[in-house]
Parts: C-alpha cells; structure tokens; sequence
C-alpha cells in the first residue's frame, strides 16, 4: 500500500507545521495540527506512516524526507515525554498570564484545548498533576460546576447577615437567576470527590476561601449553642 501524492504531500505539511511550533517532529498519537486553519489528525497520521514503514510500504525517498526532520523517530512516542509536556504546559501558563484565565482557550487556541481535556483523562503522575495544579482551572473541568457551585454559596452567604457555608444544611437550596440550585446536596458531593482524593489544588484551594467551608459536615449551630447555653 502507499501513501497518495497529495496525502503525503498534506502530511509533510501538518508535521511541518508542528515541528515549527514545538520545535521537533515528536508527535502525540492524540495531538492534532491545523496548518491552514484546518484540523488535522496528526497524531494518528504519524501512527499510520510508522505502520506502512514496517510493513515496507514507504518509498525511500519519502523515508528520506522523514528521517530528515528534526526528532523523527520510527519507533513511536509517549503523549506525555518531559519535553511536549513541558511546552504545553508553558503555553496555558502564558495563556493565564495574558487573559487571567483558561476561559475562552477553546476559541483563541483549539489544539491546546484538546490537549489540555486529554490530560484531565489521562492517569497522570502525582508530578503531573500537581504541574496542573498550579494553573487556575487547569483540572476544572467545566461540566463539573464547581465554578458555578461556589458562587452560589457565596450569594446564598452574602444573602443574610452573619451567616457563612458552616449554616449550609442538606436540603438548602439558592435560587439563581430561573435556575434553583441544590447548594445542600453539590456541597455533600463535593466533600464526597474531596474525601475520594479526586479534587485538583485548585479546587480544594477555591472551597476553603469560602467563610466557613469545612470539608466535614457541619453540625447544627443553633444546637449547638443552645447545648452551651444550658
């Protein structure tokens, strides 16, 4: 089997591309590349070229145009090596640095995006994700609410004098805007993922600047002081 002309010449294109951007042709099997403006599944190309090499179906002068780039290597590549890792996670660092947050990547760089929700699935080191960690929203993933959790309780708080998220009870409820939010039950379910170790830094950090959080239940107050009292 070979590679069509206008395939390949696609294909030298796209890894041309990435090698400018990241600086070699080391390829994520899941990284995509957009020369053109054009998503481009060049991870998975790479993939399929590396198989046709081992089954002796390059030529030799495309084996040639390969072998030529900078950081080719026919034996495949780890998504996560130091290097791609470290560029990747420069470029959100500066994105924050510049915006003041990860809101609107999607829009102003799509393949870092995708690469950024991949890792959020990925089973990465304790170092990795502690790498994360240190970027606000890194590993929030948006369907999560946990942004829209914590404004809530803080309007709910703010709502009352006194009051702090120590008087959150299950049942509680806060209505924001048509939507009534169950701050009772998201609180539970949030002490639940803290309890099971899978809350970022960053989440955690987000949650105990909030008067009066704790990541036990709180007991009743009200008893509680009466109980004093007698």
């Amino acid at each position: 089997m070979t590679v069509r002309p206008k395939a390949w010449s696609e294909f030298l294109e796209q890894l041309d591309w990435w090698i400018a951007r990241h600086g070699d042709a080391q390829v994520p099997q899941v990284a995509t590349s957009c020369a053109g403006g054009v998503d481009y599944p060049l991870g998975q190309r790479v993939k399929n070229v590396r198989i046709r090499y081992r089954a002796g179906a390059l030529s030799a002068p495309q084996i040639a145009e390969l072998t030529a780039r900078k950081g080719w290597s026919w034996d495949g590549y780890s998504a996560r090596s130091t290097k791609v890792w470290a560029v990747h996670i420069a470029q959100l660092q500066a994105h924050v640095d510049e915006h003041g947050t990860l809101d609107g990547l999607e829009g102003i760089d799509a393949p870092l995006s995708r690469w950024l929700r991949q890792q959020r699935n990925e089973q990465l080191t304790i170092e990795q994700r502690r790498e994360l960690a240190r970027i606000a929203g890194a590993l929030e993933e948006r369907k999560s609410r946990h942004g829209d959790f914590i404004r809530a309780l803080r309007d709910w708080i703010a709502a009352e004098p006194e009051r702090d998220a120590g008087d959150l009870r299950y049942a509680d409820t806060h209505r924001v805007g048509r939507r009534s939010v169950p701050l009772g039950r998201r609180a539970a379910y949030w002490r639940e993922r803290y309890a099971a170790g899978q809350l970022s830094d960053f989440e955690i950090a987000a949650l105990d600047a909030v008067p009066g959080w704790d990541w036990t239940p709180p007991t009743r107050r009200r008893a509680a002081s009466a109980a004093m009292a007698d």
